[in-house]
């Protein structure tokens, strides 16, 4: 038994387990007890900075959603205005339209009217010519004089139409 080497390497390994307790054991305690309250502290940093960075989440999280719901609000209230806007300006142009067809209108009634007076002041000036010629043509007073009364009225007719 003493022989075997295996009982000296436990044998060994034993003794340092002794000497390790009796010697290290407070020391290796209280290295692992400072080590565990190190830890405990930055656990404790860790959580707070976690809460602290949840709270800003969720300050950061309201504020993007008021931001969007104005940006929500400044699009459907430019959408109106636009909309409004676009109604506006098609009554505008109906109302230009309008305006210009009642103008347009108004210049061709006027048109024709000027055409009818002059067609009238032509079909005058014919009828005179066509009298002149044929009262060359007869010379008798009596009948030149009834002929311009007659002449008379009916350009007079015609003017006054």
């Amino acid at each position: 038994m003493f022989k075997d080497s295996n009982f000296y390497i436990v044998l060994s390994f034993v003794g340092f387990l002794i000497l390790l307790f009796k010697f290290g054991y407070r020391q290796l305690s209280n290295f692992l007890d400072d080590r565990i309250k190190v830890i405990s502290a930055e656990l404790q940093d860790a959580n707070a900075s976690k809460e602290f960075a949840l709270a800003q989440l969720g300050e950061e999280t309201k504020a993007l959603i008021t931001v969007e719901e104005e940006e929500e609000k400044i699009i459907n209230n430019a959408r109106t205005q636009a909309e409004i806007l676009i109604r506006n300006i098609k009554q505008e142009i109906n109302d230009e339209i309008k305006n210009r067809q009642r103008q347009y209108d108004f210049q061709i009634k006027k048109m024709e009217n000027l055409f009818e007076i002059e067609l009238r002041e032509l079909v005058a000036d014919h009828i005179a010519q066509a009298l002149v010629v044929w009262m060359r043509e007869h010379d008798s007073t009596t009948v030149h004089h009834q002929i311009n009364r007659k002449a008379t009225q009916m350009l007079s007719q015609i003017k006054a139409a």
